[in-house]
């Protein structure tokens, strides 16, 4: 008999959870996912009775032929109609609190779900032009991360590898204004701003971050009218978005409070 033993002490965490049985659920899924060996053997063998086209076999009409027919295919024995099934998983979750049974409760953001993009800038001297430079660099903020950061009264990202702190943190709905060139140049912004050159943050992975104007509301035609994701990491204008843009915060009747990094 095999024993399998569940630690905290290796990076890889797994967790069970209740799905509802689908057409995902093929043999290799059946065979590596599900917790109940019982229930293992009665799809595995009903899957069989379906040519192992998990299509057919779980469809809605295929799970109440097994369900109807489930004493057969768990040899002889009664068994409850099955309709969600538990498997296991490798996920990155993490407990809600600490106090009181809230150490027991692990929660995770869905898959593909980033809330947190940090640009980070580090300062050089151009020994040609005798100027400041700046050059950006970026990371997406895993939410556990931040998370347990905010925690500890700490700030929601990290430093970056050189220890420098972020200029500014991006959310998903967050607005960000590209200065113009002779802004750049001129190293302040001049008023009044170009509203079309604001950007909505939709969202980010790695060093990539993506947006799309703040007056858009729907996409009209599906996959065409920016990118195949419906978002953008370039600008209308063709400038590169997290290169050069600085965050704008609205009040709540869209009226700019303020401009740039925050203090």
């Amino acid at each position: 008999m095999n024993i399998y033993y569940f630690t905290k002490e290796t990076k890889d965490r797994y967790f069970a959870t209740r799905k509802p049985l689908d057409a995902s659920f093929d043999k290799k899924k059946i065979e590596s996912c599900i917790t109940d060996t019982g229930i293992q053997q009665i799809l595995l063998r009903h899957l069989e009775l379906k040519e192992n086209d998990p299509e057919r076999a779980f469809s809605p009409d295929g799970i109440d032929e097994m369900n109807r027919n489930i004493i057969q295919l768990n040899k002889g024995k009664g068994h409850h109609p099955i309709a969600k099934v538990r498997v296991y998983e490798k996920a990155d979750k993490f407990e809600v609190g600490q106090r009181g049974n809230k150490s027991s409760k692990f929660v995770e953001a869905a898959k593909g779900t980033n809330l947190f993009f940090a640009v980070y800038e580090t300062e050089y001297p151009d020994e040609k032009t005798n100027s400041i430079v700046r050059k950006r660099n970026y990371a997406t903020i895993p939410l556990n991360i931040a998370i347990e950061r905010q925690k500890r009264g700490l700030s929601t990202a990290p430093e970056d590898e050189k220890g420098n702190v972020p200029s500014f943190v991006l959310s998903p709905n967050d607005l960000v204004y590209l200065p113009t060139s002779e802004d750049i140049v001129n190293g302040h912004i001049t008023q009044p701003i170009d509203k079309s050159r604001i950007y909505k943050m939709v969202s980010s992975s790695g060093s990539q971050c993506f947006f799309i104007k703040h007056n858009i509301a729907n996409i009209i035609v599906d996959k065409y009218e920016f990118s195949p994701l419906n978002k953008m990491e370039r600008a209308i204008s063709n400038e590169m978005i997290k290169e050069i843009c600085i965050p704008v915060k609205v009040d709540r009747l869209g009226n700019i409070v303020k401009l740039g990094k925050s203090e």
